[in-house]
């Protein structure tokens, strides 16, 4: 029976597992899939994880990490130029390291129809998802800016933002502001001041993660939860070879975790 997992901490509200049950029903593969909560990983982690699964998701904190806990990974294109792995399958004895969040983050822009209209994206956080939503842009030739309190290549700091007031169309949350033990923090920006602020995209997802709630009804909001499923529908077929489409199973999903939630 095919065993898969993911990987991260604290694993708290993590819906993957019932996408997964899910993906299974739907495909008539035999399967399980559970939560691996391990706030510290090393190359013992990955190996005993190796052993027992046939592939796991990684979330936050180990998407840049994990790939350096084993030489002979065998690295995807997206994972390279991303720097940052959410997709490991197992075969042959070998690790092979993918990135989902990407292509299922522009699975989701395409499910809701978004038209930038012109307009630049705020990406708040600079960790492994807010690269690949930044490589997601970059494939659209969308313009982008990375805002992050500790300053790295290729962002701004939060000090800036009020310089593109008038050029930002579109947020996406990829920090933990929102989520428990961060729900009464102060939100980063003056969203406000943000003129042409259409969407809001919320990375994060449940009924405790307050993000969204800092923003009026103006605007067009979205939390994580579309965005997770997408990426695990990618996720699935690369462990399975199963060849899902987002398409035939996405309603669904979303309808039965809604309801969950």
């Amino acid at each position: 029976m095919n065993k898969f997992g993911v990987l991260g901490w604290p694993l708290t509200n993590t819906f993957s597992p019932q996408i997964h049950e899910l993906l299974f029903v739907h495909t008539g593969i035999k399967g399980s899939y559970s939560t691996i909560r391990e706030e510290n990983i090393n190359q013992e982690t990955i190996l005993k994880l190796n052993q027992g699964f046939h592939g796991y998701n990684i979330t936050i904190p180990h998407k840049e990490k994990i790939l350096n806990l084993d030489d002979t990974a065998i690295l995807s294109k997206s994972v390279l130029e991303i720097g940052a792995c959410n997709t490991v399958l197992i075969k042959n004895s070998r690790m092979h390291l993918f990135n989902t969040d990407f292509s299922g983050f522009m699975d989701f822009l395409d499910l809701i129809d978004h038209n930038f209209n012109n307009k630049e994206v705020l990406i708040l956080g600079s960790g492994g998802s807010s690269k690949a939503i930044a490589y997601s842009l970059k494939l659209l030739n969308i313009k982008y800016h990375i805002v992050s309190r500790s300053l790295r290549d290729n962002t701004i700091s939060y000090n800036d933002v009020p310089n593109l007031s008038s050029k930002i169309g579109m947020v996406i949350n990829t920090t933990p502001v929102g989520m428990p033990p961060y729900e009464n923090a102060e939100l980063p920006i003056k969203w406000h001041e943000l003129i042409n602020l259409q969407t809001v995209i919320n990375l994060g997802y449940g009924p405790e993660n307050t993000f969204l709630n800092y923003f009026d009804d103006s605007i067009l909001k979205y939390d994580g939860l579309g965005m997770l499923i997408c990426q695990a529908i990618e996720s699935f077929n690369i462990w399975t070879s199963a060849a899902v489409s987002t398409s035939s199973i996405y309603g669904e999903v979303l309808n039965k975790l809604e309801g969950e939630k």
